[in-house]
Order: C-alpha cells, then structure tokens, then sequence
C-alpha cells in the first residue's frame, strides 16, 4: 500500500484496444493499493509520477497485519475510504450504463419502426397474402439442412 505525502501521480490501466487509459489523479494525503494488499491479488494498475517532487511511503504486509492488530482507527480509516472509492465507482458506472443506454435508445429512435421493406423474411416463408407470411417446415420445401 503507498501513501502519497508530497507530489502528482497518475493511475492508469493498460487496454488492449486503447493503450493505457489515465483512470485518476493521485495527490498528497491519498493511498492507493490498499485492496491489492487485503486481498493478496495484483491488480492491473500502473501508477506514474507526474511531478519530479513526489515521496511515497511504503506499507509492506507485515506493517499491515501489526496495526490490524494494535489500531483498529486505521482499521476503520481504510475502511471508509476504501467504501467511498467503491461509491465513486458505482457512480461511474451508473453514469457509463445511463449513457449507454440512451445511445441505443436513440439509435432504436433514429432507426425508425421497420418497414415491409425492411422485414427479414425467412427463406423458406410462403406468403398467404399481401401483409402476412408463414414458416414452411424445411421438409416440405425440399430444404434438408
């Protein structure tokens, strides 16, 4: 886990269609990789420092489980902000799924209702009249798939 006390950094993740993608700004008095070193899972982050001034402090594992154990404030410190950094990503992602959501509402919109035109009629359908038609069963059409 590290501690940012004076400095820029930047975090951003690597994908494969867009390169690396800034995901946000780090400032003195923010931490981050607090979730790699609770779960013991790498995470796919890579941070940058963004200023030649920067200092970043260090909790190793083993610092970690010693104020697990004697300060249960630091405990409840990572706590809350580890839940406010999960909201802001909740957020984010309501925002991106009401986005997304509009666009394919829009584009159905833009579309416009098919026409007789536009209908996809299956190959082997039989017209009944001038409005409808009917699947014919393949074995009836000589159709063997």
């Amino acid at each position: 886990m590290y501690f940012l006390f004076q400095g820029h950094l930047m975090v951003s993740k690597n994908r494969p269609e867009e390169g690396d993608k800034s995901i946000k700004e780090v400032f003195p008095g923010e931490f981050f990789g607090e979730i790699a070193l609770i779960s013991g899972r790498a995470r796919a982050m890579s941070v940058q420092v963004l200023s030649p001034s920067a200092k970043v402090g260090v909790l190793n594992k083993g610092v970690f489980e010693k104020l697990e154990k004697t300060s249960p404030q630091f405990l409840l410190l990572l706590l809350k902000n580890t839940f406010e950094k999960l909201n802001r990503a909740e957020m984010k992602l309501e925002s991106l799924y009401a986005e997304i959501h509009k666009k394919e509402e829009e584009s159905k919109t833009a579309a416009g209702p098919i026409t007789e035109n536009q209908a996809v009629i299956p190959e082997n359908a039989e017209v009944i009249d001038s409005g409808t038609f009917h699947e014919t069963p393949a074995e009836a059409t000589g159709n063997k798939e």
